[in-house]
């Protein structure tokens, strides 16, 4: 989704939504993101924020950084933590594993079993 044409000038006439961080402001019945991009010169864009994205975010369905990335981009971000991203990347990369207890921690003897007969 593009940014509106709104600048932070102008938001900020705008009611504040407590509890965000400066991120959430709403004009009569219209809800609006905010948020810093750019690298060495950054700037403040601002994004219409859809009522059905501002409820789940109120209701706790959603984070902030889910919901920005579903405003900015139009996908949810993928929910997988860590340590499945990397038992993932492990699986498919076994050499990793050997000599690493720590890698090798991730996963039961039995799957450690199967991972290394299957793919060394």
């Amino acid at each position: 989704m593009k940014s509106t044409k709104l600048e932070w000038e102008d938001v900020i006439k705008f009611e504040e939504v407590k509890g965000y961080g400066k991120s959430i402001w709403r004009n009569e019945d219209k809800y609006y993101l905010v948020f810093e991009e750019g690298t060495v010169a950054s700037w403040l864009a601002v994004y219409d924020l859809p009522n059905e994205l501002f409820t789940l975010l109120e209701s706790g369905e959603r984070t902030l950084l889910e919901i920005s990335c579903k405003v900015k981009y139009d996908y949810w971000p993928p929910n997988v933590t860590q340590e499945e991203a990397d038992r993932n990347f492990l699986r498919q990369y076994p050499e990793a594993l050997r000599g690493n207890p720590k890698a090798q921690g991730l996963f039961t003897k039995a799957e450690l079993e199967e991972i290394f007969t299957r793919r060394c």
